[in-house]
């Protein structure tokens, strides 16, 4: 079922955005909620579709952002949309090729593979994690803080969701 947001979730959703640096570039779009059992998901549609969708309730419509649980995670392609549109702030990290191809087969970043990263980090933040030509690769948990991220020969980042999953997904 595509609904409005209730203004709880608004809100919620209005700081994932300003957390990811894309609040402004989103302010003009709409975004609606997919309901399916206890699943919510955040779909961006076209502001003049928004209404149409809610009332015929198609079977598929937008682009699925992220997910609304405790707090907003995002959708690969919500990632995606993020590192493209967002400014880069802390909860960007980036990591090199090595690292990229294990990220794309749902394996953990070590600290040594880690390129970028921000001192302001915390334990266990989420982040989206980008190759080094600032393409959206996977979302992942922090597992140290600020430059422990970095240790040599320890996985400090858990990866959550990889963009290899839609190229294995489909062989």
């Amino acid at each position: 079922m595509y609904r409005k947001p209730t203004r709880e979730e608004k809100t919620q959703i209005k700081r994932a955005l300003d957390k990811w640096g894309v609040f402004e570039a989103l302010a003009d779009k709409a975004l609606i909620m997919h309901e399916n059992n206890d699943l919510k998901t955040v779909c961006l549609v076209p502001q003049e579709l928004e209404a149409a969708i809610v009332k015929m309730q198609p079977h598929l419509a937008g682009l699925e952002i992220g997910q609304l649980k405790k707090q907003f995670m995002p959708s690969i392609p919500g990632a995606d949309i993020f590192a493209r549109l967002g400014k880069r702030n802390k909860f960007y990290v980036t990591v090199n090729e090595n690292a990229e191809k294990l990220v794309l087969y749902s394996r953990d970043v070590m600290g040594e593979s880690i390129v970028e990263v921000s001192g302001e980090l915390d334990e266990n933040d989420l982040v989206i994690i980008l190759n080094t030509k600032q393409e959206a690769i996977g979302i992942g948990r922090t597992r140290f803080a600020g430059t422990s991220l970095l240790q040599k020969g320890k996985a400090t980042i858990t990866t959550l969701a990889d963009a290899g999953y839609y190229l294995r997904d489909e062989g």
